[in-house]
């Protein structure tokens, strides 16, 4: 597998489709500063799944999209593709070929394809898993990456050996662990709190199920006795109303023959209606007939007028035709000679170009002569050119060697003075670090003080807390209890409410006046007297007593209301009902008030009827009994349930108690509120207990990492002065060496000198043989040249006359086919005109024929005039029949409707127990009737059952109807917490067992990176050095995710050093032997290096060459580079960027094989060529690979 196209459009300064192609080796890319060559690094990061900005030099993800230049605008679209081939199968998919391509647009959207289909980013990963082009692999290698590696800050180069071991994943799987700990351990002590909470709320629920189901049990029993008073009482008027039935079927039987009659006499008078119908239709059709016979006559004699017309036409158009002919005769002769003679010119034409032809193929031998002769002389220039080049490289060659010998003399010393100096402070800072260590033991004991003051009280602040948790448990449970029972009160108001709204319980005739009291007028019925009473529960059960149904008494405006009601009663019959007019009001009559009057609060404006009704009335034995002003004694019967008054005095005293209930839970939410108060106080005196335990436990670990982090800069530090000492001896060695150095290379650059001269004068003299051979090869050039326009000019020649020739038998074709058609128009219009003849005959013909049926019409036409006056005759019989049956039947109905009326009025008291009956049970009462048993029981030992049930009913209080679901939901709700809290136990164990699972794996697998990158570093650092020493060290094994890692080196002939006490040059060589043994660790088919040799002086660019020549076989390379010798020696191919319109770029290609260079385009391969060995801004400068 390896990469074969980079394609880029829209992505930064890449505007334009761009298209990159690659070949096994080294590839490099050049240009000027600014041109884009490092977006190609950018774009290789981003199509591969990069998501971090920061990494593609940008703040957000929408900066990778071409932004628009000074002659373009913005694009909305960034696409990269990445082409790999996969001949040998390195990825695992089915196809030779793999492009993997990544969209963005400016709208946010991200796409992904694989070989043009969607996908996701986890798919690609996953293709790319183990092929060294992962999410975690360093496929480019950046100039940074060096700084990072020679930084002071530990934590940027240990940045890059994670990255290579991938233990970055594992760290961040630590803290989504430790996350997930963390929030696991909160919701435990969540679930406790809940857990406690619901165990209240199960055994308040408990006591509410056991009333709920003795409520249940005295309901049912309590069905069961009403229902059977109500079925005993409904039998008693069972036969009465089987009577009225029997009666309403006898009338409704008759309904029928009523109705046929009065069909049938409509089906009589319907049929004459059809009758006098379908004389009309007869009449009008014949109508239609005789208008559509006209009308015929009419179009048949306009027919025979046009074709009259077409006949004249026909033979004007006959006589044209004869005259075109004769015409075309003669054009066609004149056809014939133009012909001949264009047959001759093309013949002649013919001979000249042969002759032409014959010319040209001379010539054109004569300049592929002088063009060999032009290559062979320059071939020889390149020869020699090649040569002198190749002497003026070593020489440059020689100077940078001589010049870098110079400047690293100077820096040696320079950095000798630097060491004497350094050693200084090194020592100085060696005591400094012994007093500071001694400062850092005082504050660790310091801090451990602190840490157990902190402790205690954090264990103190726990208890405040868990005493305050109680406490808001109990006030939340007060509280629950007290929602509850205002609940309860609360349905149990607006039930009865309800009840009082609808009139429920109200006789059936004054709540049918009730509901249509509007026809009245306003104000004319004011409602019923009830409504003018208020009276405590005890006092309305004496009234409802005493009263008995004239509690369901109307107060009207007036007698003339009265009579009103009257007559409307009379139609609608709705049963029995009590008028109380206002002006028909008793005055008082005695000052006796007796027991009921004072017992009641009368309203105006029915104060006077309800003094009238109770006033000097006493109650019996706690009202078994009553005496009236009279002297009446009235013994009322048991009554079946609670009535008006005593059901707005019940609805008074819940309000009482509901305001009671309210102002309960107030006080129970404020005491709620007030425990949640303090539990808040005392969770964040908890808080700040923790965070002040937290605190002195970090001051500790703070002091305890100051005390560790001096004792390390101590040891470093005498580790530094001893290699201080052993590089001032290297130091000298060094400037022993460079001074033999110098002069071997200033007798080199003599030797150079002189050849440099003698070369330069031949190549001279070959430039003159090439330049006068060239001369020749213009002159065949012009003669070559001529010849080919003579040609052109022939076959110009030749092409007109052959043009012409064919134009003419064109012509004559055309002409041909003209008389042919001609004489068909003819034959055609003869044949036209003896049709038109026959066919008029026929018409004329058929005109006689439609004359005589419109006659025949007409007198139809009379005939069914005559029926349609008879059918008008029976029709007015029919209607006369019809009315006679339509009386008799309305008089049947008459007689039905009275018995129907009658009917209703028996049924009004069955209706009035079966609405008390649905409305108190809420069910129908066919199926109160068939779901109850009856109880064999006498009815006035019924009775005085009911009463109790509805005694011991009131005794219970409020009951929660749902208490029996909610308690079992409770059940399963504190069965499922508790399972909840058992699992989430579990998971807290897996949790732990998994950070520690975590750790060892994360241990092991850096460990194994960091030996493996160790191994690579120091064989490549032999290679790039050829000898010396080098190492990597862990500051502390023991803790290898955590501490420092140290760079050692030391070039040949030098002893083991750390990097930051090499040269510049060789710490850039260091870092990229670094660099690269991490890419080995995890190789890929390619790597990019972005001006990675940059820092390099020439001589460590060879090195830095050799190095990629070795590898190149095994990996791809692409180099992005400044540098020449980079470009010439190690590339096989280059790519130039330049930016020729401002703020695009636009890409120059050069393939290098040997000696020759495959340009893209003849017009670069020459500009290339041609230049004199510097290369110009968007130009490439090329030398033999």
């Amino acid at each position: 597998m390896r990469l074969s196209k980079l394609q880029m459009q829209g992505f930064k300064s890449f505007a334009d489709s761009t298209t990159m192609t690659f070949d096994s080796g080294v590839t490099a890319i050049v240009g000027p500063n600014g041109c884009g060559k490092s977006n190609v690094s950018d774009a290789v990061r981003w199509v591969l799944g990069e998501q971090r900005a920061r990494i593609l030099r940008g703040s957000k993800m929408e900066e990778v999209i071409f932004q628009g230049s000074s002659a373009r605008r913005a694009v909305n679209l960034a696409e990269v593709s990445l082409v790999f081939e996969n001949e040998d199968g390195g990825l695992p998919i089915a196809f030779k070929e793999v492009v993997i391509t990544r969209r963005l647009s400016r709208s946010g959207e991200s796409d992904y394809l694989l070989n043009g289909a969607p996908c996701r980013l986890r798919d690609i990963h996953d293709l790319l898993r183990g092929t060294g082009l992962g999410a975690d692999s360093g496929i480019v290698i950046e100039s940074k990456m060096i700084d990072a590696l020679l930084s002071d800050r530990p934590d940027d180069r240990r940045e890059l050996f994670e990255e290579a071991a991938g233990v970055g994943l594992y760290r961040d799987r630590r803290r989504s662990t430790e996350r997930r700990l963390e929030e696991t351990t909160v919701d435990l002590s969540r679930l406790d709190d809940l857990i406690g909470e619901v165990q209240s709320q199960v055994r308040s629920l408990a006591r509410q199920r056991k009333r709920a189901e003795r409520n249940v049990e005295l309901t049912a029993r309590r069905f069961s006795v009403e229902l059977t008073l109500a079925s005993r009482e409904m039998a008693a008027w069972h036969i009465e109303l089987q009577e009225l039935e029997q009666k309403l079927v006898t009338l409704r039987e008759q309904g029928p023959g009523d109705l046929t009659r009065v069909r049938e006499a409509e089906l009589g008078r319907n049929a004459a209606h059809e009758g006098r119908a379908s004389a009309e239709a007869s009449r009008g059709e014949l109508a239609r007939l005789a208008l559509v016979q006209q009308q015929s006559v009419q179009s048949l004699r306009s027919e025979i007028a046009v074709a009259e017309e077409r006949q004249r036409n026909a033979l004007e158009r006959r006589q044209r035709a004869e005259e075109e002919r004769r015409e075309g005769e003669a054009f066609g002769e004149r056809l014939n000679a133009d012909r001949v003679r264009a047959s001759e010119d093309r013949a002649t034409l013919e001979g000249e170009l042969a002759t032409a032809q014959e010319e040209l193929s001379i010539h054109a031998r004569e300049e592929d002569a002088a063009r060999q002769a032009v290559t062979a002389a320059r071939a020889a220039v390149d020869a020699a050119e090649r040569i002198a080049r190749e002497l003026r490289e070593q020489q440059r060659r020689i100077d940078l060697d001589r010049e870098s010998a110079q400047r690293e003399t100077a820096e040696l010393e320079q950095r000798t003075s630097a060491l004497e100096l350094e050693r200084q402070q090194l020592a100085d800072a060696a005591a400094v670090l012994a007093r500071e260590i001694e400062g850092a033991e005082e504050a660790i004991e310091l801090a451990r003080v602190s840490v157990a003051g902190a402790v205690t009280a954090l264990e103190e602040a726990r208890a405040t807390a868990r005493a305050a948790r109680e406490r808001d448990a109990a006030a939340r449970a007060e509280l629950g209890r007290a929602e509850d029972a205002n609940t309860a009160l609360e349905g149990k108001v607006n039930a009865l409410e309800g009840l009082e709204r609808e009139r429920v319980g109200l006789a059936p005739a004054a709540a049918r006046l009730l509901r249509e009291k509007e026809r009245f007028g306003e104000g004319a019925v004011l409602g019923p007297i009830s409504d003018f009473l208020t009276t405590s529960s005890a006092s309305a059960l004496l009234v409802e007593r005493f009263l008995g149904m004239t509690v369901h008494a109307i107060v009207v405006r007036d007698q003339a209301a009265a009579a009103a009601v009257r007559t409307w009663h009379a139609g609608a019959n709705p049963g029995p009902l009590l008028l109380l007019p206002l002006d028909a009001m008793p005055a008082a009559a005695s000052s006796d008030a007796g027991d009921l009057l004072p017992q009641v609060e009368v309203a105006e404006p029915a104060a006077g009827w309800v003094r009238s009704l109770l006033e000097r009335v006493h109650a019996l034995d706690e009202g078994s009994g009553f005496v009236d002003a009279r002297g009446a004694v009235w013994l009322p019967g048991t009554t079946a349930g609670p009535g008006p008054l005593r059901r707005r005095a019940e609805l008074s005293g819940l309000r009482s108690e509901l305001q009671a209930a309210a102002e309960g839970r107030k006080l129970a939410a404020a005491a709620a509120e007030e425990a949640r108060r303090a539990l808040a106080e005392a969770d964040a005196a908890v808080a700040m207990a923790t965070e002040a335990a937290n605190l002195a436990n970090a001051e500790d670990r703070r002091a305890n990492d100051l005390r560790a982090e001096l004792e390390r800069r101590r040891l470093r530090g005498v580790r530094e002065m001893e290699n201080a000492e052993g590089l001032a001896r290297r130091l000298a060695e060094r400037q022993e060496e460079l001074g033999t150095r110098l002069s071997s290379l200033e007798v080199r650059a003599a030797e150079l000198h002189e050849s440099l001269g003698t070369h330069g004068t031949d190549a001279e003299a070959l430039r003159a043989q090439a330049a006068e051979a060239e001369r020749s090869l213009e002159a065949a050039r012009e003669q070559r040249a001529n010849g080919q326009v003579a040609l052109a000019q022939s076959q110009a020649r030749l092409q007109v006359a052959t043009d012409r020739l064919h134009r003419l038998d064109q012509e004559h074709e055309n002409a041909a086919q003209r008389l042919q058609s001609l004489h068909s128009e003819l034959s055609t219009l003869a044949d036209s005109d003896r049709s038109l003849a026959e066919q008029m005959a026929v018409w004329q013909m058929d005109l006689d024929a439609r004359v005589a049926t419109l006659t025949d019409a007409e007198a139809r036409l009379a005939d069914a005039e005559q029926q349609v006056r008879d059918a008008d005759t029976a029709l007015q019989a029919a209607d006369h029949a019809l009315d006679t049956a339509r009386r008799e039947a309305h008089d049947h109905e008459s007689a039905l409707h009275h018995a129907e009326l009658r009917f209703t009025e028996l049924s009004g008291r069955r209706t009035a127990i079966r609405e008390r009956l649905e409305t108190e049970w809420r069910r129908p009462l066919e199926d109160l009737m068939t779901s109850f048993e009856a109880v064999d029981v006498e009815d006035e030992l019924l009775r005085a059952e009911a009463e109790q049930l509805r005694s011991e009913l009131e005794k219970l209080g409020p009951v929660n109807p749902l208490a029996v679901e909610e308690h079992e939901e409770e059940v399963k709700r504190l069965d499922f917490l508790t399972t909840q809290r058992n699992d989430l136990s579990e998971a807290k164990n897996k949790l732990q067992l998994a950070i520690r699972e975590i750790d060892t794996t994360a241990r092991e697998l850096f460990l194994a990176t960091f030996t493996q990158v160790r191994e690579n570093f120091r064989q490549i650092f032999m290679t790039l050095f050829g000898g010396g020493e080098c190492d990597l060290r862990l500051e502390n094994p023991e803790l290898p995710l955590d501490c420092d890692i140290e760079v050692h080196a030391s070039p040949r002939g030098k002893r083991t050093q750390r990097i930051h006490l090499l040269s510049s040059g060789e710490r850039a060589l260091v870092a990229l032997s670094l660099l690269f043994g991490i890419f080995l660790t995890k190789p890929s088919p390619f790597c990019l290096l972005d001006e990675v040799d940059a820092p390099l002086d020439d001589a460590n660019i060879g090195r830095y060459v050799r190095m990629l020549n070795q590898f190149k076989g095994k990996t791809q390379f692409i180099v992005i580079t400044h540098n020449p010798r980079t470009t010439t020696e190690a590339a096989d191919a280059v790519y130039g960027v330049t930016m020729q319109e401002p703020g695009v770029s636009s890409l120059v290609s050069v393939r290098m094989r040997g000696n020759i260079v495959d340009d893209g385009t003849p017009e670069e391969a020459a500009s290339t060529s041609a230049g004199d060995g510097e290369a110009r801004e968007g130009e490439v400068a090329t030398a033999p690979a």
